[in-house]
């Protein structure tokens, strides 16, 4: 009897979490919504904003050289820099 009830138990919770995974809808269009961004295109509502600063020391950055060598880029604080 309590083997039964493990089972149940367990199908109940992995069938659950599948159900959970469910992607959403999107109303206007009816198909579904597309959760994955691309950094090549972030939208037409993203809003880029330039600015300089000045620092000489930074923690846990990655920092990469374009294939020219003329520009570097680094994050810093979850923003990327250029």
């Amino acid at each position: 009897m309590r083997i039964k009830i493990f089972l149940l138990a367990t199908t109940l919770l992995c069938t659950s979490a599948v159900f959970a995974q469910k992607k959403k809808k999107n109303k206007k269009s009816n198909t579904s919504e597309n959760t994955e961004w691309n950094v090549a295109n972030p939208g037409m509502d993203f809003n880029y904003k330039t600015h300089r600063f000045t620092t000489d020391e930074g923690t846990w950055m990655n920092l990469d050289v374009s294939p020219d060598g003329k520009t570097v880029v680094f994050d810093m604080l979850g923003d990327i820099y250029t």
